[in-house]
């Protein structure tokens, strides 16, 4: 039996070896990997100088441009890849349209955090974090948008080593900046967030560079065709980050109405720690949308389940990893203060190496055109971890969220595999009935 996983194993490795798709899929796991460390050195920074509670008040600080970032983006980066993938527009009408929403989107997004602070309502949402240091992250707003955007055109074109290298190099920055404003300068979590800031504007400026070489444009462009179509695709595609969104962080939000900054520094430490597991599924989701969107269906349906499959066993032997040397990382990296996130991270991992799997199979459908599907799975997942959260928080307290977390996470799981064996079966329908 153990033989026969192996033989398994090593075939459906050895289909994946020398393609395009397994050069971009590793050159994005090792960018990725090499992330890791880097954002491994920076928490240890921020978390052994500004510890539990600054850790979860920076946390909930830059999660704010991005969340507003990502209610206003209008799913357009999704569209940009599947319309470069068809060729129903090009790069310089695309990246037009791109700066067009951009403009839109900050507009409303200022005027959004306007009304939120002048009510009075952003401090309730986050209370204990000081209003003048989210004031100074929400500059990041544009920046979070066009980051979207451009690294969008390039998945595209699928420039996957571009993206990586500007990924590495957003990640390296935001180390260097951090150990300097927060370290040396000693300037606590207003260098962090300057840190974070800093790294996204040079990142927007290099991705700006290397698509204004491929021909793109920036100048604003309101083309009522090219706006109709982005976003009536787009949107299809947006409910489901949005929720997928809320999926991964609103139990940030809730452990800090609940328990306080302390509780959620611990908690973001446990979630860092599982979500190292998806680095690769990330990878794999990452490349094969746009591989997808560019490939036949009867090629995708012979070539994801071999990609699934070796996503899922390299994922769970990860899991086995993380459950032996987690502790001991947590205690060296973070420092013992954090030792109680071991237990909630041990909760978690069941849920993110299915939801690794899930990955796959909702970007592959994506890119045959059914975004939708991953809108459906995520609001359900959404639902159940609200009512999990708000029964298992006040009860369990760290644990609670990450239980709810990865329950969530397998429901995705399952209807991603329903989904997708739903997209297939049909498209083959179709086949068949085409050839008669």
């Amino acid at each position: 039996m153990i033989e026969h996983i192996l033989d398994r194993f090593r075939q459906a490795k050895a289909l994946m070896v020398r393609s395009p798709f397994a050069r971009n899929v590793t050159s994005t796991f090792t960018v990725q990997i090499l992330s890791l460390l880097l954002a491994t050195v920076n928490a240890a920074v921020i978390a052994r100088v500004l510890g539990p509670s600054g850790k979860g008040i920076l946390a909930l600080t830059v999660l704010a441009p991005n969340i507003f970032a990502l209610f206003l983006s209008g799913g357009i980066s999704v569209a940009n890849v599947y319309y470069i993938g068809q060729k129903r527009f090009d790069l310089p009408t695309l990246s037009a349209n791109a700066t067009a929403f951009t403009v839109m989107a900050t507009g409303l997004g200022v005027a959004i955090a306007a009304v939120l602070y002048t009510t009075g309502l952003m401090e309730k949402l986050l209370p204990g974090v000081p209003p003048g240091l989210l004031a100074l992250s929400m500059l990041g707003l544009p920046f979070s948008l066009l980051n979207s955007y451009f690294i969008s055109l390039l998945q595209g074109r699928q420039l996957i080593s571009q993206i990586n290298l500007v990924s590495l190099m957003q990640r390296g920055s935001t180390v260097v900046l951090s150990l300097l404003t927060v370290a040396l300068l000693g300037w606590g979590l207003t260098g962090a967030v300057l840190a974070v800031l800093a790294s996204s504007v040079l990142s927007v400026a290099v991705l700006g560079v290397m698509l204004r070489r491929l021909g793109a444009r920036f100048w604003p462009r309101w083309n009522r065709l090219v706006i109709k179509t982005t976003l009536k695709f787009g949107l299809r595609g947006y409910v489901a980050n949005v929720l997928q969104f809320f999926n991964y962080r609103l139990d940030l939000f809730l452990v800090n109405y609940f328990l306080g900054p302390s509780s959620t520094g611990i908690y973001t430490v446990a979630v860092a720690m599982a979500e190292m597991l998806w680095y690769l599924p990330n990878a794999v989701g990452f490349v094969i949308f746009p591989k997808s969107a560019n490939t036949k269906a009867e090629t995708m349906n012979r070539f994801t389940p071999r990609v699934f499959r070796l996503t899922m066993a390299l994922t769970a032997a990860g899991a086995v990893a993380m459950a032996i040397f987690g502790k001991p990382f947590i205690d060296i990296v973070y420092s013992p203060a954090f030792a109680s996130a071991y237990g909630p991270m041990l909760a978690l991992l069941p849920g993110v190496v299915l939801l690794g799997g899930g990955k796959v199979l909702t970007n592959e459908i994506a890119g045959r055109g059914y975004p939708q599907y991953n809108s459906i799975a995520s609001g359900v997942s959404l639902v159940l971890t609200i009512g999990l959260d708000l029964l298992l928080i006040p009860r369990l307290g760290v644990l609670g969220a990450a239980v709810a977390s990865s329950v969530a996470y397998i429901a995705i799981f399952i209807l991603a595999l329903v989904f997708y064996r739903s997209v297939v079966n049909r498209q083959r329908k179709m086949l068949r009935q085409t050839s008669a």
